[in-house]
């Protein structure tokens, strides 16, 4: 059982450093308005070879209405989808996942900077790429 723990555990952990740490770059820049954020999305999504259709319609059917919120949570939804083994792990474990990003961004200065910039803490912005993932997993 402690094995099978310890399991989903690295999971959700090498998930996490694939959501934020993978994304740097587009968390670092995050649009306000809704133009430059579907374009953002749509060089992601190219980048992790997931639907860049698919990854839109995520970003229009996010439960927010600011776009670095919309981004943020379909940058989740594309590291979900693109690693669908790992994504199911982080419904097993989505505290231990939230925890995980909040440390990736928290370590990256520029991420942080850009979050503030624009209003968003950074365990809003790890609580919000979490629910993304979940989002692809369901």
């Amino acid at each position: 059982m402690f094995v099978e723990y310890a399991g989903v555990l690295a999971a959700v952990s090498i998930l996490a450093i694939g959501v934020a740490g993978g994304f740097s770059k587009s968390l670092a820049t995050l649009p306000v308005t809704h133009a430059a954020a579907l374009q953002q999305v749509a060089v992601a999504a190219k980048a992790k070879r997931v639907p860049v259709a698919e990854a839109k319609a995520s970003y229009r059917e996010s439960p927010y209405a600011k776009p670095s919120l919309k981004v943020l949570y379909t940058l989740g939804w594309i590291g979900g989808r693109s690693n669908l083994a790992a994504c199911g792990l982080t419904l097993l474990a989505e505290d231990t996942a939230r925890a995980r990003a909040l440390e990736e961004i928290r370590g990256d200065p520029k991420v942080v900077a850009a979050l503030k910039k624009r209003g968003i803490s950074a365990r809003v912005a790890a609580r919000t790429l979490v629910e993304g993932v979940v989002s692809a997993c369901r």
